[in-house]
């Protein structure tokens, strides 16, 4: 089963969310991929972390963990980023599945000031930023006193669970949209086209678009490419496939292409994310031992 998103009425939660809080709110979905944030923009702190290729990894592998852990606990998890900030997370559940995650982001508290940008640099100095930049955007950042932060959690909790309830969150067990999504997972490696998609749900090209826009809040295409993404970064992660062998098992035959699209996505090559990846783990495991081109 797979759950349908009311993007228009969350995104007034995401708003009213920044509004009371001054924090980025965002939604991902089950596979811990950004659907839908407020605002729309990182701070200047976070666009300088990820302007380098350790931090732009370390802010997706960081957020992966986060949506893993979330959906361990089954609650409300609390915990500091790869870059020292504090941020909440919590697992938006429909029917005990989950099915997405509501998270508020780049939270520094401001009780010690001087404890705790020293934590913040002494984490970001492994992506070589300039030291000075890097304080002057910390500085940016609006502080967010415990009572505050402890406030924010609980409605946080509050509001993942009534999403359900107010039918911003579905599962949709038989219906367009899940013959489609299990079609695209089932058939990822295969040619995708919008005609082999009308003709296997039996809707017309319009019905498709109407369909992908609703749910994933973009064209089909731009779906489609969103999944190969996330199953090329399980493969680079988890196997020790080469980059061509992926492109392959996730139905892009040019590499450059997608050396492109993946680089778009993730900020960096396939190469610099396994190799930034292997850097992170204690040691050499199997996985960093890859396959020659």
């Amino acid at each position: 089963m797979y759950a349908v998103f009311d993007q228009k009425e969350l995104l007034v939660l995401l708003q009213d969310f920044h509004e009371l809080t001054d924090l980025r709110a965002v939604v991902f979905d089950a596979w811990g991929m950004d659907i839908l944030s407020y605002p729309k923009q990182l701070p200047a702190f976070c666009r300088l972390v990820r302007s380098s290729d350790g931090g732009s990894i370390g802010c997706h592998l960081c957020d992966q963990n986060a949506c893993r852990t979330a959906q361990k606990e089954g609650k409300t998890v609390i915990y500091a980023c790869h870059a020292g900030l504090i941020e909440m997370i919590t697992p938006i559940l429909v029917e005990g599945a989950t099915v997405g995650y509501l998270l508020l982001s780049h939270i520094v508290q401001g009780a010690d000031e001087q404890a705790e940008w020293q934590m913040v640099q002494h984490l970001c100095s492994q992506y070589h930023i300039d030291p000075n930049q890097l304080y002057q955007t910390y500085q940016q950042l609006p502080r967010t006193p415990y009572r505050v932060m402890k406030a924010a959690s609980d409605l946080l909790s509050l509001s993942a669970k009534g999403l359900y309830q107010q039918r911003l969150a579905q599962l949709v067990p038989d219906s367009s949209l899940s013959r489609l999504n299990r079609f695209l997972h089932e058939h990822l490696a295969e040619d995708l086209s919008c005609q082999r998609l009308c003709k296997e749900l039996s809707i017309s090209r319009t019905a498709l678009y109407n369909l992908a826009t609703s749910a994933y809040g973009c064209g089909i295409s731009e779906h489609i490419t969103r999944l190969r993404i996330q199953k090329a970064i399980q493969l680079l992660t988890e196997t020790t496939k080469s980059t061509n062998e992926i492109c392959h098992e996730i139905g892009i035959g040019d590499y450059n292409y997608f050396f492109r699209v993946f680089r778009r996505h993730t900020g960096v090559t396939p190469k610099a994310y396994r190799r930034q990846l292997c850097a992170k783990s204690e040691g050499q495991s199997p996985s960093c031992e890859v396959k020659r081109e």
